[in-house]
């Protein structure tokens, strides 16, 4: 009900209303879309395709994980009122984005239909299991941020310049492999390039990365949201206190 609300709340009073959940990112889509594509259509099979599907994805990464950190504060007028577990806030802020991902993810396959481009069903089950993966890093990273957001007021402005940075340095714009060799490890430190760089080889050219590579990334993402998890459970019963 939270996060439905929340949803409703978002668009009310605009004249499109949840169609803006749709339109921005096709913006940003058409946008950069228009300037790279000359760059890397010719080198890039569907390039526009894997655009639109990084966008979606690092959108949905970043709305998740803003509306996460802010969580507790938004709903401070119902914590410091109404008695009930606080991390039913930060799973509600995390689907009321996850909604609005969703509609734009029929709206990518959709554009598969539209180019003709073939998908088998392991590739789908493989990208819907990339999408579990990057919904359980937004959840962990709210449940981290979200008590040390209602301390430090300060990490909202610093996680809008690392998404502004984080953008640039996971290969949404561009393929990973125009970068030096020996930068390429490197850029794997954003957890969003194993995500997207992995579900371009999946749905555009059927391949699978190494079963432990897998392993490792599927273990700390675990692993992180385990400790994530953790510290939200020793600390919400001081969050009110600050609010």
């Amino acid at each position: 009900m939270l996060a439905q609300t929340d949803f409703k709340l978002r668009y009310q009073g605009s004249v499109l209303g949840f169609l803006w959940a749709l339109l921005k990112p096709l913006f940003v889509f058409a946008i950069l879309n228009l300037v790279f594509s000359h760059l890397f259509a010719s080198s890039v099979e569907h390039y526009s395709l894997q655009l639109l599907m990084g966008i979606l994805m690092w959108n949905f990464f970043a709305e998740g994980t803003s509306v996460g950190l802010t969580a507790l504060m938004t709903k401070a007028h119902i914590l410091t009122k109404i008695p009930f577990p606080r991390w039913i806030v930060i799973v509600a802020a995390s689907l009321q984005s996850l909604m609005s991902f969703f509609i734009n993810i029929l709206i990518f396959f959709g554009a598969f239909v539209l180019f003709g481009v073939p998908i088998a069903l392991w590739q789908l089950f493989a990208f819907v299991f990339y999408l579990v993966l990057l919904y359980v890093i937004v959840l962990g990273f709210s449940f981290f941020a979200s008590p040390l957001f209602v301390r430090f007021r300060d990490l909202n402005q610093i996680w809008e310049v690392l998404l502004t940075g984080g953008f640039y340095a996971a290969p949404i714009i561009y393929p990973l492999r125009v970068l030096p060799e020996w930068l390429q490890p490197w850029m794997y430190l954003n957890p969003m390039t194993f995500l997207i760089e992995h579900s371009k080889g999946v749905l555009f050219s059927g391949l699978l990365s190494r079963a432990d590579h897998h392993a490792f990334y599927v273990s700390v993402v675990v692993l992180g949201f385990v400790l994530a998890l953790g510290f939200f459970r020793k600390f919400e019963r001081r969050v009110v206190e600050f609010l």
